[in-house]
């Protein structure tokens, strides 16, 4: 089954057609819930090189888990495009239900939504995410499945398809190193394959001595590929996560 899912994540990371978003908001979330855990989240993402060099966009989200099933979060994209400074676009609120394990397959289930409130110019969205993870040993499989629709923007009244998607493996105590990569499958105009970015990522866990809190910091750089070379080189990742159980 670890070689499916690598299999999966490799042949999306290899698509290449359309035109592809950089992306710059999205992560790779997994489908599991821990109960009565708080997080606050700061996630910044920026794109190097190409027409979009310099654009970036930086999110900010606190969650709770309501259950071992159930987490919801509030979450404010924060937009800085080259000469145009920082600006918000959007409060809205997520929430993630895990819904279990297909039998057998060892495949963990969830499902995510969210709905954004777009503000100084920002979209009003809706979206939804199938959250499909594997474990085995040192590895983790996660591909998100996403269909993402604008509310307010009269040109753009249909869905678009996309993806999110990370193999890592724990090679040290709390240090998991792998690849990621986030990408366009189409609209529904037509289902395709899109550009990409996609390259290493890294993550580590510490508990800070006498502190009852538990860090996490992941970072990422991602290569354009395909059509997504038109926009940019490459992008730069990093997610700074405190939790703390209640």
């Amino acid at each position: 089954m670890k070689t499916v899912i690598a299999g999966m994540i490799l042949g999306l990371v290899g698509a290449s057609a359309a035109l592809a978003g950089p992306h710059l908001d999205g992560k790779v979330y997994a489908p599991y819930v821990e109960n009565g855990v708080f997080e606050l989240e700061a996630r910044g993402a920026q794109v190097n090189g190409g027409p979009l060099d310099g654009a970036r966009t930086t999110v900010l989200e606190a969650e709770y888990g309501f259950s071992d099933r159930l987490s919801v979060a509030l979450v404010a994209p924060i937009a800085n495009d080259p000469g145009k400074g920082a600006k918000l676009q959007g409060v809205g609120v997520e929430g993630v239900y895990y819904l279990g394990q297909i039998p057998k397959l060892g495949i963990d289930v969830g499902l995510y939504g969210e709905y954004l409130g777009g503000v100084n110019g920002g979209e009003e969205v809706v979206e939804a995410k199938l959250l499909l993870a594997k474990r085995s040993g040192p590895f983790e499989g996660v591909l998100n499945l996403v269909v993402e629709r604008p509310l307010n923007v009269p040109s753009e009244r249909f869905a678009n398809y996309s993806y999110a998607a990370a193999a890592t493996w724990e090679v040290a105590d709390h240090l998991r190193l792998g690849v990621e990569s986030f990408g366009d499958l189409g609209d529904d105009y037509g289902l395709k394959s899109g550009g990409a970015y996609a390259g290493p990522v890294a993550q580590w866990e510490f508990h800070p001595k006498g502190a009852p809190l538990e860090i996490e910091l992941r970072a990422s750089w991602l290569a354009a590929l395909g059509s997504s070379r038109d926009d940019a080189d490459s992008q730069v990742r990093l997610s700074v996560g405190l939790e703390r159980r209640f």
